[in-house]
């Protein structure tokens, strides 16, 4: 593990000296440089927070309100043949919208149930190949000032719907 550590601090180390290095071979001034990017971030930040704060409330509203609780209860039964656990669908319904709520109920599913028993094996497989894609589409639509991000918002939906199917496919056929 300390080596992975010592790894990535040399890394960041690294890129930063060649990108310094670099500028000043090409006689640029990378400091004014580094300042205008910060200043553009900061807008980008200010610009984006209306929509953050959104997304946040809106998480924070669903898990508080018990809806991601009884949309669970109620697909449970429904899914019953089709889903080999109940306790991914709270990460399902979440990980479009939060990758850092979804990351926090992944990694309680794999304290709880183990990394490599079958359900965590498929919470990585859900979380390795699904996106944002809510927050995506919204911090994306956001933006560049788009207004028509319906359909982009489906099509990443869908590809995530696929993505889930094939994760819990692929279990299944390995369990046979």
């Amino acid at each position: 593990m300390k080596f992975v550590q010592f790894f990535g601090t040399s890394a960041i180390l690294f890129l930063v000296g060649f990108i310094v290095i670099y500028g000043m071979i090409e006689k640029k001034n990378v400091f004014e440089i580094f300042m205008k990017g910060v200043v553009e971030g900061e807008k980008l930040v200010i610009q984006l927070f209306p929509t953050w704060l959104g997304l946040f409330v809106a998480v924070g509203m669903l898990k508080a309100s018990g809806i991601i609780d009884f949309l669970v209860e109620k697909l449970a039964l429904i899914l019953k043949n089709f889903l080999l656990y109940k306790e991914i669908l709270p990460l399902i319904f979440l990980r479009p919208i939060s990758g850092s709520t979804a990351t926090a109920m992944g990694t309680e599913i794999m304290k709880n149930c183990g990394v490599d028993t079958n359900i965590g094996l498929l919470t990585s497989c859900i979380m390795g190949s699904t996106e944002t894609t809510i927050y995506v589409v919204a911090l994306y639509g956001a933006k560049l000032g788009q207004k028509n991000i319906k359909p982009v918002l489906v099509i990443g939906l869908i590809a995530d719907f696929l993505c889930i199917l094939f994760s819990i496919l692929a279990l299944k056929i390995e369990l046979m």
